[in-house]
């Protein structure tokens, strides 16, 4: 009686780990895709900060100081689709860098559930003009 318990269940494990393998594949996709926009998402608010600190520290009206920041900006994201802008508030006495990136889904898994294959981050910092 006992033998023939045991044989009935020789392929149990192969059927849990098919019932759990979809779940540990998508806790590992999230994982990695969460990461990467992670990632992303601090890379965009070192290089608003970036180009808002280079903007308020060179901020000359007479001279291009807003491209160099904008450049600077740029440098920083390497491989990330973005769009930058610095703005300055004479009156206000600050300026604000403005960082919006587009960087792609890395895994087909999370892709499919967002059903984006990009997803549009923003970061933006706002400093005191130091005259």
């Amino acid at each position: 009686m006992l033998k023939r318990f045991v044989r009935s269940e020789k392929g149990q494990a192969i059927v849990e780990f098919a019932l759990v393998l979809p779940l540990l594949l998508a806790l590992l996709c999230g994982i990695i895709d969460f990461g990467w926009l992670y990632y992303n998402q601090i890379t965009l608010n070192n290089a608003a900060r970036e180009g808002a600190r280079y903007a308020v520290i060179h901020y000359d009206p007479t001279t291009d100081w807003k491209e160099t920041a904008e450049n600077r900006m740029i440098t920083n994201m390497v491989g990330v689709n973005s769009a930058v802008a610095v703005v300055s508030d004479p009156v206000a006495q600050q300026i604000t860098a403005s960082v919006t990136a587009t960087p792609r889904i890395l895994t087909g898994f999370t892709s499919t559930i967002l059903g984006k294959q990009t997803l549009e981050l923003h970061a933006s910092c706002t400093m005191r003009l130091e005259n």
